[in-house]
């Protein structure tokens, strides 16, 4: 399909699908598209295109694909004025905070590129363990950004932590260790942005985001709030905040989108992997034994400083040989400690009951 924009003008599509810029000058999220360079939009994800002259756009919608010509833009106003406040200081660690569904990695993608933009790297922290960007589900991923970026997931991640769920409530300390791991292998001297995941609405989801804030010390909370569902949270700290509008256009997940979008990830950090035996003398497997492993759960293989290498799933544990055996694209030289989640796949990246 061929679309002809007249600038101030907006292209919202949802995948799969395919665009390039054919003439003029758009961008996503603060990003730039350059003409004759193709972006991809993935199923179950969503990108707002927004024209800064008139543009011509080819695209290539696959099955289920849509789109929308919006008059106008698809970014809300309190979005910048969150930005400009994040700018104000020099450098320093921005807290997202939200509920799911309210475009939380769609803000920290906007407020990443706005900051590289203004001449800044930034470090971005995805603790969004159930829908995560960097890294795979069940993970918390840190990377270093040095140009815009459409989506964070085409952001190579720098160091990941592992913490083997995907809902935050059964190890809500682990999380915030895990995110405190992976903040601290950050440069100290460029801007941070945390996203978070969306549990926010129970007593226990308000002390697990509050122990989080005070461990992490963030200098800006920013809140996407459609009334006042944060409000608990943010009168628990005296951090400064700021709330933004969840955008009018967001993509609203159903249980099997969120799950479709997990297997994705588990397969994207299976990729290469192989059925191999690794032999555990010198391998630490504590953290596997007490979890009682009886085969299909995710693993995650560990440095010396106990960060993420990479994943894999349990095929057999011969604990009188000291043997075993996973399905995995690591190194088993780099491996000084395994560790068992609660998650459970096939060795087609797919979750089991």
């Amino acid at each position: 399909m061929r679309f002809e924009l007249q600038s101030g003008r907006a292209l919202l599509v949802s995948g799969p699908a395919s665009l390039m810029v054919e003439k003029g000058s758009a961008e996503i999220l603060g990003a730039p598209l350059h003409p004759k360079h193709g972006v991809v939009i993935k199923k179950e994800k969503q990108l707002p295109i927004e024209t800064v002259e008139d543009s011509v756009l080819e695209a290539r919608l696959g099955e289920r694909a849509s789109y929308l010509e919006i008059d106008g833009t698809t970014i809300p106003e309190s979005w910048y004025a969150a930005v400009e406040a994040f700018k104000s200081l020099g450098r320093g660690r921005a807290f997202v905070l939200g509920s799911a569904d309210t475009g939380k990695s769609t803000f920290c993608t906007f407020l990443t590129n706005h900051m590289i933009k203004a001449g800044a790297e930034v470090s971005v922290v995805d603790a969004d363990i159930g829908q995560s960007d960097l890294g795979p589900p069940g993970t918390v991923g840190l990377s270093i950004i040095k140009r815009p970026m459409t989506a964070l997931e085409y952001a190579g991640v720098y160091r990941m932590a592992f913490v083997g769920e995907t809902s935050p409530s059964p190890v809500t300390e682990r999380v915030i260790e895990s995110i405190v791991k992976v903040a601290d292998r950050a440069p100290e001297d460029i801007p941070m942005v945390i996203n978070t995941d969306g549990w926010i609405t129970d007593g226990d989801a308000v002390t697990f985001k509050v122990r989080m804030i005070r461990r992490l010390m963030p200098d800006l909370i920013i809140g996407l709030a459609e009334r006042d569902e944060l409000d608990e949270i943010l009168d628990a700290t005296t951090v400064p905040s700021v709330k933004i509008q969840v955008p009018k256009y967001v993509k609203a997940r159903g249980r099997e989108e969120r799950r479709r979008l997990r297997e994705y990830g588990y397969r994207r950090y299976l990729r290469g992997a192989v059925h191999k035996n690794i032999f555990l003398e010198r391998v630490k497997i504590d953290g596997l034994l007490k979890a009682r492993c009886k085969g299909k759960e995710l693993l995650g293989f560990l440095d010396s400083d106990g960060l993420l290498l990479g994943i894999g799933i349990l095929e057999s544990l011969i604990r009188r040989r000291k043997i075993l055996r996973a399905y995995t694209n690591v190194s088993s030289r780099e491996v000084a400690e395994i560790d068992c989640g609660r998650i459970r796949l096939s060795c087609r990246g797919e979750e089991l009951d």
